[in-house]
């Protein structure tokens, strides 16, 4: 890892990078939030940008208005209709990429929810559906990005950064990640899925040969604290504590955006590795309490992951 400021102007440096005008930039998660931000910045920047999202309507409405934007950048803005809640509905995006005649040089990865406590936590695949977006449907788009993703290619994971974990046991439970009982609070869910991607990124770099053979360079980063409706239905403390720190300490969606896209092309970044880079543009360096958790379950994690690949029918 590395340690120190990664700009400490990346608006200037953003805007004046000189290969961004013909980059191809994936969006998964692209239609609102630090998705919509990112991809807004990378067409300023002159990126070509595509945008993957469940919603076509809401595709379209993000569509136009990077178009309205930025129509002066040059870049060419289109939108994918998918989802990676599911392992068929990813597999099918991945699929569906593949056969497209643009291959990407930059993807952002930041699809994800909360638990919805009024419906079912978990998916078809009896899944809880926090993890199966942030960990099985992520890890599985990352396992077969060699197939839409220009050797070389950067990604940005946007969910976390290795943050110091609270001094509590049992943090990361296996039988949460396996479907065999729900998780009962926000935080549980937090730090399952949190934990759960780290590890699997982890795994990546140490099991995969897209990763191990140093064809692609991989950040996580954690967005920050900004205005989005993921939390909603959480809670009314949960709700009071946004409405109270997010004028405070929060960013716009615009201003995340352009910080995570700096820090995607910042020549600082582990060439090759994966780099852990904190909401203010620092490096981390992983907590040790993390590296032990990696160390106890990524062997059964990657597992249970590869197993996952193989495991329904998909429309067969």
């Amino acid at each position: 890892m590395f340690c120190g400021y990664v700009y400490p102007s990346y608006y200037n440096i953003l805007f004046a990078y000189p290969t961004f005008a013909s980059e191809n930039a994936l969006l998964i998660g692209g239609t609102r939030g630090v998705g919509f931000g990112t991809a807004q910045a990378l067409a300023k920047a002159g990126a070509h940008v595509t945008i993957v999202g469940r919603s076509k309507d809401s595709g379209e409405r993000a569509v136009s208005k990077i178009q309205d934007v930025c129509g002066a950048s040059g870049s060419v803005v289109d939108f994918v209709q998918g989802d990676i809640g599911t392992v068929c509905s990813a597999l099918e995006l991945v699929d569906r990429l593949a056969s497209r005649d643009r291959r990407y040089d930059l993807a952002v990865v930041s699809a994800g929810i909360f638990p919805d406590w009024t419906r079912p936590l978990q998916n078809e695949d009896g899944i809880d559906k926090s993890i199966a977006i942030t960990v099985v449907g992520r890890f599985l788009v990352y396992r077969n990005m060699h197939r839409f993703m220009n050797d070389g290619a950067r990604i940005l994971n946007v969910l976390n950064s290795g943050d110091k974990l609270p001094p509590s046991a049992g943090l990361f439970d296996r039988d949460i990640i396996e479907g065999k009982r729900d998780v009962t609070s926000l935080i549980e869910a937090g730090m399952n899925f949190g934990i759960g991607e780290e590890i699997m990124m982890d795994s990546l770099f140490r099991y995969d040969e897209s990763y191990t053979n140093r064809k692609f360079t991989m950040v996580s980063t954690h967005p920050g604290i900004l205005d989005t409706d993921l939390l909603n239905g959480q809670g009314v403390l949960v709700d009071i504590l946004f409405k109270i720190t997010v004028p405070l300490v929060g960013i716009s969606v615009e201003d995340c955006g352009v910080l995570q896209s700096s820090i995607l092309v910042s020549e600082k970044l582990h060439q090759f590795g994966l780099t852990l880079v904190d909401h203010f543009g620092y490096g981390r360096i992983r907590d040790p309490a993390f590296a032990d958790l990696i160390e106890q379950h990524r062997d059964w994690l990657w597992k249970f992951l590869t197993a996952m690949e193989v495991g329904p029918s998909c429309g067969k």
